[in-house]
């Protein structure tokens, strides 16, 4: 009976120990995306402003996240690269800071392209069966 319970017991021990091995063994998930991850290695600036800054991912120098911003100051776009090439998402903003294009890359490849129109504000008059721009007040008679 004893050696009967000492098997169980180092089988016991043994699939235990596998089992631990295999869950330390897992890669860690890291999201490649999530810019807390990114540290900053150059700026390049216009005027002394900012107009470029350059990231580098912390877990593998192949991943960079590059922002532009327009000469106020605002975002003007966000791309993650690999290896020289888009992949993630590229976004772009207009010179308000409204989003104009969300497009998904992987690895240089366009997936998904979103593209934002902004409203038209501008005034236009109904003649001759289509929209035209007003350009003047003596347009208008």
């Amino acid at each position: 009976m004893i050696k009967g319970i000492s098997v169980n017991a180092t089988c016991l021990f043994s699939c235990l120990s596998l089992i631990i091995i295999l869950i330390g063994c897992r890669p860690n998930q890291r999201n490649v995306y999530d810019e807390a991850d990114y540290a900053l290695i150059k700026v390049d600036t216009f005027n002394g402003r900012v107009g470029t800054q350059y990231y580098l991912y912390k877990f593998d120098t192949s991943r960079k996240l590059q922002i532009d911003y327009w000469g106020d100051g605002k975002l003007m776009a966000k791309a993650f690269t690999y290896r020289g090439k888009v992949d993630g998402w590229w976004t772009m903003y207009d010179y308000t800071g409204k989003l104009m294009a969300l497009d998904s890359f992987s690895v240089g490849k366009k997936i998904l392209s979103k593209v934002q129109t902004p409203v038209d504000t501008s005034m236009k008059i109904f003649r001759n069966d289509k929209l035209e721009p007003i350009t003047s007040i003596d347009s208008l008679r």
